[in-house]
């Protein structure tokens, strides 16, 4: 039987420079688990011994895997945290460990060549120098934020002490991780070297660290950022305007930002053990928050959605290395401004010359936002932008991989498009048709290759929206799904795989969601009431709101399709099409149920409520969220019991990255466990009584009422 390797192995070279080396088996991160981090704890018992005889005089510590260097933590361990006085012994545990290493008398370089992140990154900062290597993958980050709790291994404590109040709050604050460049620049990198040859310059660097030719450099601040970091009233501007900023970009609903502002300003003073001590109570209090629950589950379901399809059918996806998208317009163009982005070729055709105008343009604007964003440099931008090819004419499209049909939402459109294509395409190509609702499996049977047709439905804005729902027909094969799932995550989308069934799901429950907000219009309630509703549940934008983006015309055709497949359930209110009528298309055309100015809202259009009539009722906020949201927990249940998803979480998942259903709520499911299923059953009684058929409750919520199961006990 083969030995299994230690994930932290400790070995001193010829030249006496000690490698702490991290190598988890069978994982392709190294994560900092309970184990790990007792095994750390004894390496530094080990290496302390070794230090006292003289052997070593210098540590480097590193990782055995390429693109990587550690992490961050088990998530499913904090998770699993639900007492804030635990949660706070094992972040005290892990700055005790970690002080171990801040308290040698050795130099200590921390090598890191790839993704440092979480404690990862506070590890790093525990070491006196620290090195990265030039390569891309190579991004250092503290993104605890981001899943409901503060940094608590030290990094709230040590990050602003080392690059700055200001660099730290950003990198804190937003959890985005940075580039080697600019960890450089910012002081958090001593050196950055090349990547094919790191680990040489590493050991080159350590042994100059020991003779003492190298020198750490000051600090440098730029002099508003001295003006501001070093007097107490440019310190106590800095916190004000960051807590300013989080409070109105995301409320109170996610505690962790304004607590890890308040332990920098508390603790930026402190002698360093009672500021770790400061760190470890607030850590182990937003450990044990249902916000930080319900974010960790929604990553950890991210994760799992990427890792569906087992990988004897992985392994049958082709590369896609050249791509079509057919149907340019905003859609289209935000579709092929994606692929181009992530650096693969891609056709761009439209048979008009003004849609296609207008698809290329919208690719271009995308890549100049993202370069001035600095997510790419302007040259890079221009590069990409080269990648789009826009034409009229089926021309080059004899080497395509995979197809993006992106034309309007008309089957007979959409079945010449497909026939079209097949005549120029190569035998091995997929068609992925972004249909939001029609029948993927009625479009694959005009085909002469019916087993390259899938579904693959975006969500607009395209280069926003992380979700893609997959959908596969009886007639693809495995080869063509492999391929279209392993590009959606090329594309850095997250692909939830749907049954073929009109709407598929987020649509399919958005219908009833969109169409009871007509419904209470007829019944006199106010635009803005129904809108700041849902808006203080938490939902990006309110129902009418969103109706104005989907536009008059699409919402119409939508619900007129979604009573047909699903009866009286779905059947529409009038107030659609009573404007529509009246040449209102919602945003597009600047008359929706708001007023846009150069296509910004501009307040609530008044002349919707002299279509309509004034507002009525004075409809409250509790009966307005349970109107709408009941009728996407119950039409949720009729989709599970169809099997359009696998289970409750994917429902979840697609409504959380489809539609933007609060993250702090966990998901759509598992904000109706917060409910009970009794307690939304019974709203749904109460509903039909008052107000009509379509809130009869689902057969399958009543049993689950009555085998006192709950929407989410299948876990992650």
């Amino acid at each position: 039987m083969l030995e299994i390797p230690p994930p932290i192995t400790l070995e001193i070279d010829s030249e006496k420079i000690a490698w702490l080396t991290f190598n988890l088996p069978d994982s392709k991160v190294n994560l900092l688990s309970s184990d790990v981090m007792e095994l750390l704890n004894r390496r530094l018992s080990e290496l302390e011994s070794r230090i006292a005889t003289g052997n070593p005089i210098a540590l480097v510590v590193r990782s055995g895997k390429l693109g990587s260097f550690i992490a961050g933590a088990v998530l499913q361990e904090i998770g699993a945290i639900s007492d804030p006085e635990v949660g706070r012994a094992k972040s005290a545990e892990g700055q005790r460990i970690f002080r171990r290493l801040d308290r040698l008398t050795i130099p200590t370089i921390a090598a890191i060549n790839g993704t440092c992140l979480g404690g990862g990154t506070e590890l790093a900062l525990c070491c006196k120098w620290r090195v990265g290597s030039d390569g891309p993958q190579t991004k250092i980050g503290l993104p605890e934020v981001r899943l409901g709790f503060i940094p608590g291994f030290g990094g709230s404590v040590r990050l602003p002490r080392l690059i700055g109040i200001r660099r730290a709050l950003n990198m804190i604050l937003t959890g985005k991780a940075i580039s080697s460049t600019r960890a450089h620049r910012w002081g958090l990198l001593d050196r950055v070297f090349r990547a094919d040859s790191f680990e040489v310059e590493v050991r080159a660097f350590a042994m100059r660290v020991v003779r003492r030719e190298e020198a750490q450099a000051p600090r440098t601040l730029a002099f508003r950022d001295r003006l501001l970091e070093d007097t107490s009233l440019g310190r106590r501007t800095i916190f004000n305007g960051a807590r300013k900023q989080v409070l109105k970009k995301l409320k109170e609903r996610y505690p962790a930002p304004v607590e890890a502002i308040s332990v920098v300003e508390q603790t930026l003073d402190l002698q360093i053990d009672e500021a770790l001590a400061i760190e470890a109570e607030v850590a182990g209090r937003m450990v044990a928050t249902d916000v930080s629950k319900n974010l960790i589950r929604l990553f950890l379901l991210r994760r799992k959605a990427k890792k569906v399809l087992s990988p004897e059918l992985i392994s049958q996806a082709h590369n896609v290395s050249k791509t079509a998208v057919l149907g340019a317009g905003v859609m289209g163009g935000g579709v092929a401004e994606l692929i181009a982005a992530h650096d693969v070729p891609v056709i761009l055709k439209d048979i008009d010359d003004d849609a296609l105008a207008v698809g290329l343009q919208h690719a271009r604007e995308l890549l100049d936002k993202a370069g001035e964003a600095q997510v790419f440099t302007a040259h890079e931008a221009e590069l990409k932008f080269a990648l789009i090819h826009g034409t009229l004419e089926y021309e080059k499209f004899d080497d395509v991989d995979l197809v993006v049909e992106a034309a309007v939402e008309r089957m007979p459109v959409k079945k010449n498009i497909l026939q079209e294509a097949e005549e120029v395409l190569p035998e091995h190509a997929v068609f992925a048709t972004n249909t939001s609702s029609l029948s993927v499996t009625e479009l694959a049977q005009v085909a002469e290759r019916p087993t390259g047709v899938v579904g693959m439905h975006f969500f607009n804005p395209v280069h926003k929206m992380p979700l893609v729902e997959i959908i596969r027909t009886k007639l693809s094969s495995d080869a063509s799904l492999a391929t279209t799932f392993k590009f959606a995550i090329k594309l850095g989308k997250t692909p939830v795989l749907v049954a073929d069934r009109p709407g598929f799901l987020v649509n399919r429950l958005l219908a009833p969601y969109l169409n009871e907000a007509g419904f209470l219009l007829e019944n006199g309630a106010s635009v803005t009431a129904i809108d700041r509703a849902l808006t203080s549940f938490g939902m990006p934008m309110g129902p009418c709101r969103l109706l104005d983006e989907v536009g008059f015309d699409v919402a119409e055709h939508v619900a007129k399709e979604m009573a047909r497949a699903f009866g009286p359930r779905m059947q529409p209110s009038a107030v659609v099409g009573v404007l529509k009528a009246e040449g209102r298309l919602g945003k597009k055309n600047g008359r929706g149920f708001y007023r846009y100015t150069n296509g910004k809202e501009s307040g609530v259009n008044r002349e919707v409520a002299r279509i309509l009539g004034a507002p009525r009722i004075d409809t409250s906020s509790g009966e307005i969220r349970d109107r709408c949201l009941l009728l996407l927990v119950n039409e949720a249940m009729y989709a599970l019991a169809e099997e359009v998803v696998a289970s409750a979480n994917d429902v979840d998942l697609a409504m959380v990255l489809g539609i933007g259903f609060p993250p702090f709520r966990g998901g759509l499911l598992r904000w109706a466990d917060t409910r009970g299923a009794r307690g939304i059953l019974d709203g749904l009684v109460e509903l039909t009584e008052r107000h009509g058929q379509r809130f009869a409750p689902a057969p399958s919520l009543v049993d689950l009422v009555e085998s006192g199961g709950s929407f989410t006990s299948s876990g992650v």
